[in-house]
């Protein structure tokens, strides 16, 4: 179906396509159970170039596929397709609706899926807008088949099929606790073809009808997923969603103000596990909006699936396991974006495998539970490091105590057994995995270094005695690491250092960490961020490798935003950190993307995290303590940006509403257990539970 216009309704804002053509851009939507990608163009094509190749898009309800998408058509009279004219698509990040004409009816469609349940909502509406009665039929086809998760071992038969009153049922012949229904809550259909194809079948259900001039008329459609109980389950759950939908009666997020099951689809504000969400405006520009599109996006890559719990999917549709450098980046973001409660529970499942695992931190873990990859060596400190971006904002001291033996084995135990003698960096892959460097990585490096620190930080709120010794070991690695890694003729540290000790330096984006981490001298980090400024960053943002491999991630902008913001250059900061959320407005509209303009997996998990960490702790300068009830606050804040307002602000226990510009700053302390301590300028002041402060 070739689109007309293609339109994203957000927060109360349209976001136009501009691609020639719309329609080849991708969409998601999902709840933690389920989730399905398909083309703005509502035809079924495959999806997926590197993993399952072909199928890593359609219906997810993880760790297994139940069909390639759904695909509607009208039939005419003869049983000819109607050609669609004038198509137009309409999205909101909880549900796409189509809308087009054929042969005089309207066509409408609605598709979400349910966000308690592993159900798939699509309801099709037909307007005769013709001065002729009109018949014909609705034809719904699918390739439904059993089809298991990236390298999950899952062996599959692929799934038989039958009709069963109104619905199609399918359960695997191997994986028998699997199955799935599907069907039309209105009426059952006029014919059922079910053709064995592929491991899987191809359904062809046909529903007639007769529309009056002006007459109208509904087919509510509902596929669902059992995990346990096979096919006769599901049967048994469709019959329940469909009473529950039923009861509810009918309410409408879709195209033309059409009805629509009230279980179907969501507000186009994002669900979240904690209430309220901390909501962001300003009048300058389109941060406000862009600070809501980032939030929703970690709610469409909240997951809770059978082997894993609750996490956050690294990206789609390449990565939806559970990463762990690609949790790391986002968990500060996550925690102080509203979403502590998954951030919490994606750390608690990294550390469950760490802790089998001597400490080591895995890379990635498909989604029914199994470790694909063991962990490149900085992952191990950087999973430290998210703990304590976490305790810091939630003030979280009882997961802190569980999690703490397993990160001290992590930081403390672990990582020297990988420095090997004499140098006290890790060697092994790190965040770059190029071939050709030495085989140590100054991103190990200063994770290493960043991971002490947060292991004192985490251990001194815990009160163990042992802190002080963490923060000294963390400073004499730091002080080692300023003579070993200094390249004072390129006013740059080293990209990798060999064996012997000598460094080589190939202009990868990790020359930022340093900076951004805080381990750099001052004089250093302004020698070095100069140096990234005149050769690193393009027009979109920090290349991966100068003059080599000129690509705009989103993860290295964004550290690089919080870089420019530590240093007081608002104005870049926020330039950088827009540039992530403007990755919305190509291809699929509302997702931040993993490269910038466009690239790679479409919705991608840092890019979310890091837009928000740098909105609220650069720009904002917020700097938490939630375990002892304190706040540091920095803004950095350009002086041609309105005012920056953030309501709903949870540190702790604590709730603040924060204004900021760059004249001056103003909190409200909402609520509290206790006082707040807040540092400003470089005075220390306690807040009452409901007092203000303010300063110009």
């Amino acid at each position: 179906m070739r689109l007309r216009s293609r339109q994203l309704v957000f927060a109360g804002r349209r976001l136009e396509s501009g691609d020639a053509d719309p329609g080849a851009a991708p969409y998601v939507i999902g709840g933690p159970s389920m989730y399905a990608i398909g083309y703005g163009s509502a035809e079924l094509a495959p999806i997926g170039a590197e993993h399952l190749v072909g199928a890593m898009g359609g219906v997810w309800a993880h760790p297994l596929r139940l069909a390639d998408g759904l695909a509607v058509d009208l039939l005419g009279p003869d049983g000819a397709p109607l050609p669609a004219e004038g198509a137009d698509l309409r999205e909101d990040l909880a549900s796409v609706a189509w809308g087009w004409r054929a042969a005089g009816l309207r066509v409408e469609r609605h598709d979400s899926v349910r966000p308690d349940a592993r159900a798939y909502d699509l309801l099709l509406t037909l307007t005769n807008q013709a001065d002729l009665p009109a018949s014909g039929a609705l034809r719904l086809s699918a390739h439904l088949q059993f089809l298991g998760a990236w390298f999950g071992g899952i062996a599959s038969d692929g799934g038989t099929f039958r009709q069963q009153d109104a619905l199609v049922v399918g359960q695997d012949g191997i994986q028998r606790g699997w199955g799935l229904a599907l069907g039309c809550a209105a009426a059952p259909p006029d014919s059922c073809a079910i053709t064995p194809q592929d491991r899987g079948a191809l359904v062809d259900l046909r529903y007639r009808f007769q529309l009056a001039p002006g007459e109208t008329r509904s087919w509510p459609l509902l596929l669902v997923a059992d995990p346990m109980g096979g096919g006769q389950a599901a049967a048994t759950r469709w019959q329940a969603l469909n009473e529950l939908s039923s009861g509810r009666g009918k309410s409408s997020p879709g195209m033309a103000g059409q009805a629509a099951p009230a279980a179907q689809g969501a507000a186009s504000r994002p669900l979240s596990p904690d209430s309220p969400l901390p909501s962001l405006a300003c009048a300058t520009g389109d941060l406000a909006l862009h600070f809501s599109l980032a939030q929703a996006n970690l709610s469409l890559l909240r997951a809770d699936y059978p082997d894993l719990g609750g996490y956050f999917l690294a990206g789609l549709p390449e990565y939806p396991q559970l990463f762990g450098c690609d949790t790391a980046y986002s968990v500060a973001g996550a925690s102080a974006g509203g979403f502590a409660a998954t951030a919490r529970s994606s750390l608690v499942t990294l550390a469950g495998y760490a802790a089998r695992a001597c400490g080591r931190v895995p890379h990635e873990i498909t989604t029914n539970g199994r470790v694909f990859h063991p962990g490149n060596i900085q992952e191990t400190p950087q999973l430290t490091i998210a703990a304590w971006d976490y305790l810091r904002w939630s003030g979280d001291l009882a997961l802190a105590g569980e999690l703490f033996p397993t990160l001290r084995e992590g930081v403390r135990d672990l990582l020297p057994t990988a420095c090997g003698q004499g140098r006290p960096y890790p060697y092994g892959d790190g965040m770059v995995e190029r071939m050709g460097m030495g085989s140590r990585k100054l991103d190990s490096a200063c994770y290493a270094i960043a991971g002490l620190r947060a292991l004192a930080q985490i251990a001194a709120a815990l009160g163990h005695a042992d802190a002080p010794a963490y923060a000294a070991r963390a400073e004499a690695i730091r002080a080692a690491f300023e003579q070993d890694w200094w390249v004072e003729a390129e006013g740059l540290y080293g990209d990798s250092m060999h064996s012997d000790g000598a460094l080589q330096l190939d202009g990868h984006w990790t020359a930022v960490l340093p900076v951004q981490l805080g381990i750099a001298a001052p004089e250093r980090a302004r020698r070095s961020l100069a140096r990234i400024d005149g050769e690193f960053v393009n027009a979109w943002g920090l290349v991966h490798t100068r003059g080599r491999e000129e690509l705009v991630w989103t993860l290295p902008t964004g550290l690089l935003a919080l870089a420019r913001f530590a240093h007081g250059r608002a104005a870049e900061g926020l330039r950088l950190a827009e540039n992530i959320a403007l990755t919305a407005r190509s291809g699929a509209l509302g997702t931040f993307k993993e490269l910038i303009p466009q690239g790679l997996c479409f919705i991608q998990l840092w890019s979310a995290g890091l837009y928000l960490q740098a909105i609220i702790e650069g720009l904002l300068g917020v700097s938490p303590d939630a375990p002892s009830h304190r706040l540091a606050l920095a803004p950095c804040v350009p002086a041609d940006l309105a005012p920056v307002t953030l309501r709903d602000l949870r540190v702790g226990g604590h709730l603040i509403d924060i204004t900021a510009s760059a004249r001056g700053v103003s909190l409200h302390h909402r609520a509290g257990p206790q006082p707040l301590s807040l540092t400003y300028a470089g005075a220390t002041q306690i807040i009452a539970v409901g007092a203000r402060f303010e300063r110009e």
